[in-house]
């Protein structure tokens, strides 16, 4: 098995009934922070960000290095993320979503 790489994992924690807070996402922090340190992966860091324009797809958490966008997240996602992502390395294909506007891959061209 390889060693762990180091992965920084952000969640969106803007406040407001239709952002990312209002849609449950301090509890997918906590849910992630304690599955980091209940499994003892001291590879990885979490931080809260603020707005970045996708909480129509909220909760939204990214993964780096890896540029991996998660979106509309429940806490039993978050279990998944860890398991299969952090853990496995193999990002979760239904849970991703492609950010849009001012985000996305086609502005930044």
């Amino acid at each position: 098995m390889d060693p762990p790489r180091n992965l920084h994992v952000f969640v969106c924690t803007t406040v407001g009934r239709h952002h990312c807070a209002g849609q449950g996402s301090e509890r997918i922090l906590q849910r992630l922070r304690d599955l980091v340190e209940r499994r003892d992966l001291n590879w990885v860091r979490t931080t809260r960000m603020g707005c970045n324009n996708q909480h129509h797809q909220g909760p939204i958490v990214i993964v780096y290095p890896d540029g991996v966008w998660y979106g509309r997240l429940t806490l039993d996602d978050v279990d998944t993320i860890v398991d299969e992502h952090l853990i496995g390395g193999r990002p979760v294909e239904r849970l991703r979503i492609v950010p849009d506007g001012p985000w996305s891959a086609t502005s930044m061209a």
